[in-house]
């Protein structure tokens, strides 16, 4: 679904403030058309991506009901389909809590569901698990019809706790409490807004509703989340005018609504064709270990549309532009200064922290859900060395608590 650009006037002030650049920086006819890996035959109402670094697939969700998957084989550089099921209803977006789980979450616009599916290690077999209504209470959400909500997005608790994020509905510090160790954030076509949701991962309809946030733009339509600078990326499909927003999740009170700080804007070049519909977007974390920057981008294309259109919907961008920094997560600007060292990072067994602010320290170790799976005090000695043998493979996040000052920093285990 397209919005027409009818809001130029809000558009004007707010690229005033953060200056807008091109991204994913070359346009669209210079990157690799992935549609043809797919269907040769072309690929429609394609309206959300994902990006999993830890597995190296991307996940791509189509309006008229259909979930396929590409794996990246890294070293020869090419990509190969490995899943294209139906599913039901009509999915616009699509995330990942626990990348290392055989399961994903779809937004169903038709049905304004959030939707848990599990599948097998194949995807022989994908099964709708559980699911959440976005109309039911204590949810405020309207139905709009088909400008209702597209992209979704799952931020871990361990990001939200070191950015201080506040809840719109009570103005309050907020992190999970319904047990999924972490928060799904929800595009919205109708204003823009981008809805947050606490979920039960394991109860139908069991969620709270933590607040709806305000962006630059009228229409919001997918969203991704880079675990490696704890930015969101917002897509704004607006006719014409397609153009990608990022915050650090921090967020003030203009006017009546609680606004989200806008980082970085970008414009996205209109593709070529008479298409400019672009829907969905998915990117690499910034600060990975190896690996180029890598960023795709799809468009929603119509069956009655032209083949040479059906058949350039999904374009792979090689690198991209990046925003944001690689400086550790930290609730303490000061501590800073005082370097930690993690090595080897990535690891495979041992992991050693060394620096002045691990001496009689609480070390304590987050998993990509935002979940503690370790906890350890340090007497005095400034470096310490853990097994992490038994981890499981991803990003981790590091704390280190020292005299009620906190560090925090990442960590690959491989």
């Amino acid at each position: 679904m397209r919005i027409l650009n009818y809001c130029c006037v809000f558009f004007l002030v707010s690229i005033s403030v953060v200056q807008a650049q091109s991204w994913p920086g070359t346009p669209w006819s210079l990157g690799i058309n992935l549609t043809n890996t797919m269907d040769a035959a072309g690929i429609t109402d394609l309206s959300g991506l994902h990006f999993n670094p830890t597995n190296n697939r991307l996940y791509a969700v189509q309006g008229d009901g259909h979930i396929r998957v590409l794996q990246w084989n890294t070293t020869s550089n090419t990509f190969t389909q490995i899943a294209n099921k139906t599913i039901v209803g009509g999915p616009e977006g699509i995330t990942q809590a626990n990348l290392a789980a055989n399961e994903f979450y779809t937004m169903d616009e038709n049905n304004y569901e959030i939707r848990r599916y599990t599948h097998t290690t194949n995807f022989s077999t994908v099964t709708e698990f559980k699911h959440w209504k976005l109309l039911n209470a204590p949810s405020p959400m309207e139905d709009t019809g088909n400008t209702g909500p597209e992209g979704i997005v799952f931020i871990p608790d361990s990001f939200l706790t070191s950015i201080g994020f506040v809840s719109q509905a009570t103005g309050q510090l907020y992190t999970s409490v319904k047990g999924l160790g972490g928060l799904f954030f929800v595009a919205h076509q109708d204003g823009g807004y981008v809805w947050v949701f606490d979920v039960n991962p394991n109860t139908n309809n069991d969620f709270a509703y933590v607040g709806k946030y305000k962006t630059n733009q009228e229409e919001s339509c997918d969203l991704s989340f880079d675990r490696s600078t704890g930015l969101m990326y917002i897509l704004h499909n607006i006719s014409g005018s397609n153009t990608l927003e990022v915050t650090d999740l921090s967020s003030a009170i203009v006017g009546s609504d609680r606004k989200f700080t806008a980082t970085n804007e970008y414009n996205i070049p209109n593709p070529s064709g008479n298409n400019d519909n672009v829907e969905g977007f998915a990117l690499t974390p910034k600060c990975q270990q190896t690996g180029a920057l890598t960023a795709w981008l799809c468009r929603d294309v119509e069956s009655n549309e032209a083949s040479t259109i059906r058949q350039d919907a999904l374009r792979w961008f090689n690198p991209f532009d990046a925003a944001g920094t690689c400086t550790p997560l930290s609730n303490d600007p000061f501590e800073l200064a005082d370097k930690i060292d993690l090595y080897p990072n990535p690891t495979s067994n041992l992991l050693t922290v060394s620096g002045n602010a691990v001496a009689n320290s609480i070390i304590s170790v987050y998993n990509g859900l935002g979940q503690l799976i370790l906890k350890k005090g340090n007497p005095n000695t400034a470096t310490l060395i853990l097994d992490v043998t038994s981890f499981e493979t991803g990003i981790y996040v590091l704390e280190i608590n020292q005299n009620g000052n906190s560090r925090r920093l990442k960590f690959s285990k491989q």
